[in-house]
């Protein structure tokens, strides 16, 4: 499968389904040598932060902002709440998968902050980006949290817990809350393996009725220092609603000499009862055993790949 962006999108002035001249405005950002002061209407006039091209977007029409990358993250001191409906935010980097260099960073000694970058917006595109937290403070505890709809982001690292203080309760790379629904996740990261998480580690916590969230060639990664850790936290029995679909995942843990063996994957509370978590040709490694999709019996995880075993492989879908 190939981009889920459509190119001509993103030229300026070309409507995705006519070619009408129907778009919006176009912003550049540079966080070392652009400036506030600018018009940021081109390369050589870009504003310093994404915060002030977001001020100045305009929201429902689809107005885009580019990202370019240099030397400095973008700093924020405070939180950067994403709020205009169908404002879009393009990396202008190496497409890496892992750990682009447009980067949105928390200030060393800001703390508080969580999460890090809230996007309330609808309809927005998120590409070639990394959001890394990594402060020495236990109450900045969510890099990303998604409350709005029908977001799409590709080529995306939500790079949370990147320094041990933040393995607490509650922490997460990244967080579906309040009812967000229809986004759609293609090719990104969550998770660090850089920093060393204890049995608070979470990558994705869903939580007050995340729905119909689509993962797609997405890798989770984390390093853990205690079983308790996992990919995939289901804050409660409401934490999600109708299903979360996992398309060609990789679920990757690590240790110091192989010794952890990460209890599950998944971590879903007893007692649920609404929602399917979806697993398509996904796959799951594990350090000091065999991976275990969940500890528990709740129902709730649907798989199509069978036990694999020196003889066999495959099956039709499973409940687990």
């Amino acid at each position: 499968m190939g981009s889920p962006f459509n190119t001509k999108f993103f030229d300026k002035g070309a409507s995705p389904i006519t070619g009408d001249i129907t778009q919006g405005d176009v912003y550049y950002v540079k966080p070392t040598t652009g400036s506030n002061s600018n018009d940021g209407t081109t390369p050589d006039k870009a504003f310093k932060t994404l915060t002030y091209a977001h001020s100045k977007m305009t929201a429902n029409q689809n107005d885009i902002c580019y990202f370019l990358a240099e030397a400095a993250s973008d700093v924020q001191s405070v939180q950067l709440v994403w709020s205009k409906d169908h404002c879009h935010l393009i990396g202008v980097c190496a497409p890496a998968v892992v750990s682009p260099r447009c980067r949105i960073t928390q200030l060393s000694t800001a703390t508080g902050i969580s999460p890090l970058l809230l996007i309330s917006a609808d309809g927005c595109c998120f590409s070639d980006l990394q959001i890394f937290q990594g402060v020495d403070d236990a109450t900045s505890l969510i890099a990303v949290g998604i409350t709005g709809n029908r977001n799409v982001f590709e080529n995306v690292h939500f790079a949370g817990i990147g320094n041990a203080t933040q393995s607490a309760s509650g922490c997460a790379s990244l967080k579906l809350e309040n009812n967000p629904c229809e986004n759609y996740f293609y090719n990104c990261v969550i998770g660090l393996d850089t920093v060393v998480h204890d049995g608070d580690g979470v990558n994705l916590l869903l939580d007050t009725g995340a729905t119909r969230a689509k993962f797609e060639n997405c890798l989770f990664q984390m390093y853990v220092s205690a079983a308790g850790a996992c990919h995939v936290k289901v804050a409660d029995t409401t934490g999600f609603d109708r299903w979360m679909w996992f398309k060609d995942c990789i679920f990757l843990s690590e240790s110091t000499n192989k010794t952890v063996d990460m209890t599950e994957v998944f971590n879903i509370p007893a007692g649920i009862s609404q929602g399917k978590i979806i697993l398509q040709n996904c796959a799951a490694y594990n350090d000091g055993g065999a991976p275990v999709w969940t500890a528990g019996t709740e129902g709730i995880i649907w798989s199509n790949m069978g036990d694999v075993t020196a003889s066999a492989a495959g099956g039709l879908a499973t409940n687990l």
